[in-house]
């Protein structure tokens, strides 16, 4: 116990400067994180967002170094000559350090290059979602069912970006073919606009792209419209309801089912 107590006495001036230290590096990270929510939310632009993340993903990860170098430097440690030296650059690399470096270089690449931004639906790998995080290491996607993926930034080589460009809901119902299809498609282009007054993200259309197949007892219509990126499958089920209700309004038969009953008469 005394000697801890010598050992205290000894290096009181460090044990304050490391506190000192620490307390500063909690303050910065406090500050930066108060800065970046008060930003995100005065900014509603998601390339905004992502860049001011990523800039406090940076300053945190700086942060880190730079305080645990002023603590080594406090103890009296001269850290940077070790840093430089070839065995501490040897370890590094063989701990895993070259993976680290690739997905740091990764993660600003994908912002820099605008490859996607946060609240972008994307696929990665087969795995499809909405981006919810770009860290410096890795990316977060959360898929429709809530399941969030982690990926390093340095595995992702290659990205389908759902929500750069529209969309285009596509929409196909068959109507028998006792049908008059003129009549039936006289009623679609006369009533489907209205669709675009009730949803407004439907950017064109939806427009009555006509007969696109014809079967024995029924031919298939195509309508299409192009909406916000990744808002067609809300559009796609309004023009379902919507074309059910006109045809019932109208008196639109769908397909005949034709049933082939065969009478198998045996002799006792």
């Amino acid at each position: 116990m005394n000697e801890f107590v010598a050992w205290i006495d000894s290096h009181t001036k460090q044990l304050i400067i490391t506190g000192v230290i620490i307390l500063v590096a909690l303050f910065v990270v406090f500050l930066a994180n108060l800065i970046t929510r008060r930003f995100v939310k005065r900014h509603k632009r998601k390339r905004t967002i992502t860049v001011a993340r990523l800039l406090n993903n940076i300053i945190r990860f700086m942060v880190v170094i730079f305080g645990a170098i002023a603590i080594m430097g406090a103890w009296g440690l001269n850290v940077m000559p070790i840093l430089a030296g070839a065995g501490i650059v040897g370890i590094a690399l063989g701990l895993g350090a070259q993976t680290l470096i690739r997905d740091l270089l990764a993660g600003i690449s994908i912002v820099v290059e605008n490859a996607f931004d946060i609240d972008d639906v994307i696929e990665v790998n087969g795995f499809k979602g909405r981006v919810i995080e770009i860290g410096l290491r890795s990316t977060r996607i959360q898929g429709w069912r809530g399941d969030v993926k982690i990926i390093a930034n340095g595995d992702i080589t290659e990205v389908i970006n759902y929500s750069k460009n529209p969309s285009i809901g596509v929409v196909e119902f068959e109507i028998g073919q006792q049908e008059n299809l003129e009549r039936v498609l006289k009623i679609l282009e006369e009533r489907i606009g209205s669709l675009k007054d009730m949803y407004p993200q439907i950017i064109e259309g939806p427009t009555v792209v006509g007969i696109v197949k014809l079967g024995p007892q029924s031919a298939t219509i195509r309508i299409t419209a192009k909406t916000l990126p990744e808002e067609h499958y809300a559009v796609e089920r309004a023009i379902y309801k919507f074309t059910k209700n006109l045809f019932e309004e109208y008196g639109i038969k769908g397909p005949m089912q034709r049933m082939v009953i065969e009478n198998d008469a045996r002799k006792s």
